[in-house]
């Protein structure tokens, strides 16, 4: 009897035992396939940031240290690692060919203006920059731009960069409101109305000084550029014009340049502007506006606020007014359509090998497109840059904002426009009315039709001719040649390589259309 109640109890074990283990692995599973569906407790293990070096050309005054709050606080949203080399825009501009040549080039490198120059149009055709267009449509915030705005970097319809976003024109002229009170004028509206004010701030006494230290306006000769060009004001092209036949024009053969020429003569016989119009110490003349010397000033829209600034400072009582354009002899007022973009941040293969790496690049600048870095681009960091007035931001001192932000940060790597994102905030009536002129100026530009035509032709003759017109301008402008010498210059251009140039673009156009 015992021996068999031993075998019913050891059976009545085994039996609890394997309920017991069935049970105990369907928890097991069950509870395995719970914590599928939550988050993993975190490792920490984090994905290493990004390196990423760059050379950008740089408008403001000082370059801010490395480390700074602004660039940490993009390092870490965009979780990237920058070396950024920033330069003065015009070394910039020298040394780039340079670099390029060299091949010793960083992951991003800006192009220093619009990338339609030779070299550049060389470098791309050489295989030395990634053609991005092809991956844009991975990146919304990056493709979101006007189609302008990429079609007028495009390189024989390839994009090799990023566009840094700019309106269409940002021309915008500054003028002192209070010398206009002091003489009893008003603000002019046409070429003749300027002409009468500049001589009145040149000979009148605006500032009521009692010295005769005052002038209109100032010239800058800009490189490869005519410091008093009206030519669009006045009727002209934008460097060429196509007429109804197909034959294409340049600006100074029309003779509605030919008049906004002889207007800028008048201006330099006049004395309401710098004698030294060919090689004028840029930055002193920059400075004439800010430090009282002239009374109308024409500025890239986004220096504006600055140039006001430094003028207070040097002269609290100062007042100032701005606008985009005057009346031409047209009846309309006109402006040079500019690129929509300050040139292009380009991708060299020789140090971004991968394709995979070219993406990771374009993800960061997609990311600085997000409404975080959006904000922190357009006021920068809270308690340091901007403040929080009854629920919205105003920057505390915008010339500070510029110098950490702005100039380094901003205007060098923003590539979609921030004013369409950026959380709207308290502005100053200027920088208002300054956002008016630039949205204004979009509907007076005036295009330029070869702005995508690669020209072998120009790209070998047009520096050299270029150079031959504007030295007669000059010449022209401060009396140094007539008319008939100035027809004689067009006539030089022509048999040197203008006409071939022509006939160039003619063919291009053609195929194109």
């Amino acid at each position: 009897m015992r021996k068999r109640k031993r075998s019913k109890l050891s059976l009545f074990v085994l039996l609890a035992l394997i309920t017991a283990f069935i049970v105990a692995c369907s928890s097991n599973k069950e509870s395995s396939t719970d914590s599928s569906n939550e988050e993993a407790p975190d490792s920490g293990v984090t994905e290493e940031p990004l390196d990423i070096s760059m050379s950008l050309n740089f408008d403001g005054t000082e370059v801010p240290a490395k480390g700074n709050d602004v660039q940490v606080a993009i390092e870490e949203y965009t979780n990237t690692t920058l070396d950024i080399t920033h330069m003065v825009s015009a070394n910039f501009c020298e040394r780039l060919p340079v670099l390029i040549a060299s091949g010793d080039l960083p992951d991003v490198i800006a192009s220093c203006g619009a990338p339609n120059q030779p070299y550049l149009i060389s470098a791309m055709q050489d295989g030395v920059f990634w053609e991005i267009g092809q991956y844009l449509d991975q990146f919304p915030n990056l493709s979101s731009m006007n189609d302008v705005v990429y079609d007028n970097v495009k390189v024989n319809d390839g994009l090799y960069g990023i566009p840094r976003y700019r309106p269409l024109n940002r021309w915008i002229t500054m003028y002192r409101q209070d010398w206009l009170d002091n003489l009893g004028l008003e603000v002019p509206t046409n070429f003749e109305e300027y002409k009468e004010v500049l001589k009145a701030f040149t000979n009148e006494d605006p500032n009521q000084s009692g010295e005769k230290d005052t002038r209109g306006t100032t010239s800058v000769a800009l490189p490869g550029g005519f410091g008093l060009d009206f030519g669009v004001a006045f009727g002209a092209p934008h460097n060429w014009m196509v007429a109804d036949d197909g034959t294409f024009i340049k600006n100074h053969e029309t003779p509605e340049y030919f008049e906004a020429l002889k207007y800028a003569r008048e201006m330099f016989e006049e004395g309401v502007v710098n004698s030294d119009l060919v090689a004028p110490d840029q930055t002193a003349r920059r400075a004439d506006f800010e430090n009282g010397v002239i009374g109308f000033w024409g500025e890239s829209s986004n220096t504006v606020q600055s140039f006001v600034t430094r003028l207070k400072e040097n002269d609290p009582d100062a007042e100032v007014g701005i606008y985009n354009a005057l009346v031409g002899p047209t009846g309309e007022k006109r402006l040079e359509s500019q690129m929509g973009s300050n040139g292009i941040l380009m991708f060299p293969k020789a140090t971004v090998k991968t394709e995979e790496h070219l993406l990771q690049l374009l993800a960061f600048f997609e990311k600085l497109s997000e409404q975080e870095m959006v904000d922190l681009l357009a006021w920068g960091i809270e308690g340091v840059h901007h403040e929080i007035v009854d629920g919205v931001p105003k920057h505390i001192d915008y010339d500070k904002y510029m110098a950490a932000v702005g100039f380094p940060y901003r205007y060098p790597l923003v590539t979609a426009p921030l004013e369409d994102k950026m959380t709207p905030g308290e502005l100053s009536e200027l920088e208002v009315r300054v956002q008016e002129l630039e949205i204004e100026n979009s509907d007076l530009v005036v295009a330029d039709p070869t702005v995508n035509l690669i020209s072998e032709v120009q790209n070998q003759l047009g520096a050299d001719l270029e150079q031959l017109i504007n030295d007669a301008k000059y010449k022209f402008v401060t009396g140094a040649i007539d008319e008939d010498g100035w027809h004689d210059a067009i006539q030089t251009w022509k048999d040197r390589g203008g006409d071939d140039i022509r006939a160039d673009y003619e063919r291009l156009y053609e195929e194109l259309n």
